[in-house]
């Protein structure tokens, strides 16, 4: 009977042609909700030799395990290294489930260490093999001019640093993203002119506005520390340590403080940016040492910034 092999099916590669005939193959499919057509990809697989073929529908996974802690730390965007680690989650389920003891992927630079050590933390007795990716002229292709528009305004709500409305229209997680990719995306928020883009546009137009909504609801010493802590944070989910305990252990921190980043942020999306016009906090900060304190409430309306 021939090895049983998990591989983590990308759409870019022969990888499952070079192992069909080495091993029985099931084919991960992750849908992180990133475009495309997953279900296509699918039935790719089955039909170039894969035993099975499993889709997983990651879309909100994606958003509330991955992207709202991104979000918090303000790291949202890039969101490139969030799919790694959530592709390798799925992909150590799926060899526990089917009896693989190796995985394999297609995965080239610092994706490939990411997916690579998200394996080695979760299931380290599993082994990896990396099959060398084809080049896809499609990886490199240009996504075009920027095209200008019309201005988009919109109001995001949050609450606790989590976005819950949009135009006062509430929505989940998962929603957000999508209602951002999609607004955003047309502006071409989170591209780079001349290169394909791998950023959610709503990523890039969430994390603007959370991060100047901290500025005006977090304390000035806590928001330097916190600033600082974001960029360890950033730095271990880009080296691939998004299982670490460390990483781990500044989740904590960053949730603790989030419980008064509560308000709307007014944006406008035009042009490839995402620029705050105005913005309202729930609560003002308290005066520390002064004893009385100050308002808690902003005025009703967002103030211009």
């Amino acid at each position: 009977m021939s090895e049983r092999v998990v591989l983590a099916c990308s759409g870019g590669s022969d990888a499952l042609r070079r192992l069909a005939g080495r091993a029985e193959v099931v084919a991960v499919v992750v849908d992180p909700g990133r475009g495309g057509d997953p279900e296509a990809l699918r039935r790719r697989a089955l039909a170039g030799g894969a035993v099975e073929a499993v889709l997983a529908d990651a879309r909100d996974e994606s958003a509330d395990r991955y992207c709202l802690p991104a979000l918090r730390a303000n790291a949202l965007h890039p969101a490139s290294a969030l799919v790694a680690p959530l592709v390798a989650e799925h992909v150590v389920e799926a060899a526990r489930r089917h009896g693989a003891t190796t995985v394999a992927h297609d995965r080239a630079g610092a994706d490939r260490l990411r997916f690579e050590a998200g394996v080695a933390a979760l299931a380290p007795d599993l082994a990896v093999v990396a099959v060398a990716p084809t080049d896809d002229p499609a990886d490199h292709r240009p996504v075009g001019r920027i095209e200008p528009g019309d201005p988009d305004e919109v109001v995001l709500t949050f609450d606790r640093g989590t976005p819950v409305a949009i135009d006062g229209e509430t929505v989940t997680m998962p929603q957000a993203v999508r209602e951002l990719n999609r607004r955003a995306g047309v502006s071409g928020v989170g591209r780079l002119t001349g290169v394909r883009a791998f950023d959610t546009p709503g990523g890039s137009a969430l994390t603007t506005a959370h991060r100047r909504l901290e500025d005006v609801t977090l304390d000035p010493d806590l928001l330097r520390f916190k600033r600082q802590v974001e960029r360890r944070w950033g730095a271990l989910v880009h080296d691939g340590l998004w299982f670490s305990p460390l990483k781990q252990a500044l989740d904590s921190f960053i949730d603790t403080t989030q419980q008064h980043v509560s308000g709307e942020v007014r944006l406008v999306l035009h042009g490839g940016r995402a620029v705050v016009t105005g913005r309202r906090g729930e609560e003002l900060l308290p005066d520390l040492g002064l004893g009385a304190g100050r308002p808690r409430r902003l005025p009703d309306k967002i103030a211009a910034t």
